[in-house]
């Protein structure tokens, strides 16, 4: 498992940015570059998303490169489409589920059980890693959701809250 916190722990910036880096999928390349698929991001520009000064960045990158592990993680990143912000442009339904604990086994499988079980399909779904602060689950659906099936998703006990995003 991955733990930032270990690895930054005397570091909180740097912190910040690792899981910015990570949370985005941004590729750290071996020379010290960010990169969103083949396109190049310059540390300033993560700076300016952050707030924070562009050294930070640099620093926090060095510190990835100069640790075998995450430089194993993070040189291997890659980001994709999020169907979640053009869902009702496609005719797609989207929740995002909050879970109780997203570390708990099965939740997805629940969830994907009362969808499937009202004969409708999953087109996309994503999940943040239990580690992430605030981790939430995102189901897009070919067909927005009934409101009896989310209450049935909101009966579930892994189920905390459930945000209609279309």
């Amino acid at each position: 498992m991955l733990d930032l916190e270990k690895s930054f722990a005397r570091r909180k910036g740097q912190l910040r940015v690792a899981e910015f880096i990570l949370r985005n999928g941004l590729r750290v390349s071996p020379e010290g570059g960010l990169y969103f698929k083949s396109v190049e991001v310059s540390h300033t520009s993560i700076a300016r998303v952050l707030d924070v000064d562009r050294r930070l960045i640099r620093a926090t990158v060095e510190s990835i490169l100069s640790d075998s592990r995450l430089r194993g993680i993070y040189t291997k990143l890659d980001s994709m489409v999020l169907l979640r912000d053009v869902a009702s442009e496609l005719g797609f339904g989207a929740i995002e589920v909050i879970p109780t604990d997203a570390a708990s086994r099965g939740i997805v499988a629940q969830i994907t059980g009362v969808v499937a079980g009202a004969g409708i399909s999953a087109r996309q779904i994503t999940t943040d890693d239990p580690m992430f602060e605030n981790a939430k689950m995102i189901v897009v659906t070919e067909k927005p959701l009934p409101r009896e099936l989310i209450d049935r998703i909101l009966e579930l006990p892994e189920v905390e809250k459930v945000v209609v995003l279309n």
